[in-house]
């Protein structure tokens, strides 16, 4: 078994700036390292090569880029390829699947890794939709890949509820998460040995790319505008008097932040009559099990929020709808459901097969909504690949053009800016960050067309689910309808101090969320991640506890209507990023944080 991984450099982002006139972002003069993901996935490449195997290492990216392949090369990588044009920049996640996977092709390579996420984009979609070019079953998100006597795979990965075991057969694709192997740098004695090492460069036409299919002018997402969306926080700081007078004063400031009741939801614009084939847009609303996303509902309604010329038509892809969740859906705004039968767990290559009639009619629909778990981004990515449609990962609004067309919103710039994005294509199609759209209001249902979707083909042999261990339902609170969210990070101190948050999460009726190094280190499971690759929140209240502060974080907080911070430090960035920030250690403030908290009266029940 011959593999190959694909990695990607990337800037530091203290460093980038964005061109508005091209609307990309210029990585001259900033630094450049190997994504921490894909250098995961070249140690395991490493680890899992038998005697007689290869190991190649791909890029596509400038020049700079051979410093990286170099270091791979240095850690035991048999060959490394460059892929560098200047045709390419500017190239967005489908032109940079379409090259990696021609790239791929060449070679023949029977295992394919990379780091599911690069720290500049976050999208986590190129690893599909490069699978989905080189038709072959693909894997996301594994934190840890062994392999049997021949060429079988067997995979862990973290699941929205748990954490399933897979098993495949090379050829194959497989994107890994932090957890799968430790990073190892190269010694200098290393780098000198192959410091002459020829690496070769293949540029855009050695593909068989004209510069039209490639970079800005080739791509089909296009950036608009890019501004500034960082939250006005009041980000005043105690740490001045008792632990009890820094708390009263931190409450005071939050008082009047808490104090306004949010505005009742108008009702649904009435639905566009006729329902003109070309205003659908779909709304993929369940999950790998086959049943309803909690998503879903979110997403049907915030088509009727946002785009109101539009209509939603909610997929269902798995065992028979049932009453209720039809009753949600036409309650959250759809207009109709197509309802694809599939037994759980459901391939997300089967569903994209079956959506493809719709998006390649000749009246095709405006837009595509999949929710960002690993399951939407499977079907998003396989469907984008084989269409050829632009897809924009992780976005958290959505608005109408005045030509018509849909413009979503991206955060970018590790979260303080938002970039407006459309797609040349149509229909154009996106992944929505978990949280990032507000629950329907309540209502009562209104008829709903069911409507059959046609059963793709034979099934293809794909990776087969061979057992799954789930979250206790209802654990730790429901972040996406808490009141308050209580977010936990390294400086908690430990994955046995939970047991002494627990108290105040129930007198508070909140839910818990947590940093991705709180995640990584095994403290909280995947589903309660909050940040840039995790799931938003838009609580009354936030309380983050030992939370350094990265952007990367922050960001899953733009809709709170006050945060509020603990942390040791004075000096600690997440002071920069909250209404009021109390300087202590956790364990002192949080005993008369908790009372001061459950006197404002904003505890227990379903968040605005």
């Amino acid at each position: 078994m011959d593999i190959a991984v694909l990695i990607k450099v990337v800037p530091n982002l203290e460093r980038l700036h964005f061109d508005p006139a091209r609307k990309t972002v210029v990585r001259e003069g900033a630094e450049l390292f190997t994504n921490p993901f894909d250098q995961r996935a070249v140690r395991l490449a490493l680890d899992l090569r038998r005697p007689g195997e290869r190991v190649t290492v791909l890029s596509m990216g400038p020049p700079p880029a051979e410093t990286a392949l170099r270091e791979a090369l240095a850690l035991g990588a048999d060959a490394a390829i460059l892929v560098t044009d200047r045709a390419l920049a500017g190239s967005d996640t489908l032109v940079t699947a379409r090259v990696l996977a021609r790239a791929l092709g060449r070679a023949g390579h029977d295992l394919v890794l990379a780091g599911t996420w690069s720290t500049d984009s976050e999208t986590g979609q190129v690893g599909g939709e490069v699978a989905a070019l080189l038709g072959v079953p693909a894997v996301t998100g594994a934190q840890s890949l062994v392999r049997d006597a021949g060429d079988g795979l067997s995979a862990m990965v973290d699941a929205p509820g748990g954490i399933e075991s897979w098993r495949l057969d090379a050829p194959a694709v497989v994107t890994v998460g932090e957890k799968i192997a430790k990073i190892r740098k190269p010694s200098a004695t290393e780098l000198d040995a192959v410091r002459a090492r020829p690496v070769p460069r293949l540029s855009a036409a050695d593909l068989g790319f004209a510069p039209s299919e490639v970079g800005l002018e080739g791509s089909p997402t296009i950036v608009t505008t890019l501004r500034n969306d960082e939250p006005v926080r009041s980000r005043l700081c105690f740490q001045d008097g008792t632990i009890e007078e820094r708390v009263r004063a931190a409450v005071e400031v939050l008082r009047p932040l808490l104090g306004h009741p949010p505005a009742a939801e108008p009702a649904w614009p009435p639905l566009p009559v006729p329902r003109e084939p070309s205003a659908e847009v779909l709304v993929l609303v369940t999950g790998r099990e086959g049943t309803l996303d909690p998503a879903g509902p979110a997403m049907v309604a915030e088509v009727r929020r946002s785009l109101a010329p539009c209509w939603p038509t909610a997929v269902w892809a798995g065992p028979a709808l049932a009453p209720a969740d039809r009753d949600a859906l036409a309650a959250a705004g759809a207009a109709q459901v197509r309802a694809l039968a599939l037994p759980a767990p459901v391939d997300p290559r089967r569903v994209a097969e079956a959506m493809r009639p719709l998006t390649a009619r000749a009246s095709p629909p405006a837009a595509g909504l999949f929710s960002s778990t690993d399951f939407g981004r499977g079907v998003a990515a396989t469907l984008a690949a084989g269409e050829k449609l632009g897809l924009v990962g992780d976005v958290v609004g959505v608005r109408s053009r005045a030509d018509g067309g849909v413009e979503w919103e991206k955060p970018s710039f590790g979260g303080g800016m938002i970039a407006m994005i459309r797609t040349r294509t149509v229909p154009s199609l996106a992944t929505v960050r978990d949280g990032a759209f507000r629950p329907p209001p309540s209502a009562a249902p209104a008829p709903i067309e069911t409507v059959a979707l046609d059963l793709p083909g034979p099934d293809r042999a794909g990776p087969e689910r061979t057992g799954v261990t789930v979250e206790p339902a209802g654990a730790w609170g429901d972040l996406a309808r808490a009141h308050i969210v209580l977010t936990v990070g390294a400086g908690l101190g430990g994955p046995e101090r939970l047991a002494e948050i627990a108290p105040t999460l129930d007198r508070w009726g909140a839910a818990l969320g947590a940093s991705r190094r709180v995640v990584d280190a095994g403290w909280l499971p995947r589903s309660r991640q909050l940040g840039l690759t995790g799931r938003s929140v838009a609580p009354v209240l936030g309380v983050l506890l030992g939370i350094s502060g990265s952007s990367n974080h922050l960001v899953a907080y733009r809709r709170a209507r006050a945060l509020l911070a603990v942390h040791p430090d004075p000096r600690a960035p997440v002071f920069r990023g909250v209404d009021a920030g109390i300087v202590g250690r956790w364990e002192e403030v949080l005993p008369p944080l908790t009372a001061a908290v459950e006197a404002l009266g904003i505890a227990r029940g379903p968040a605005a």
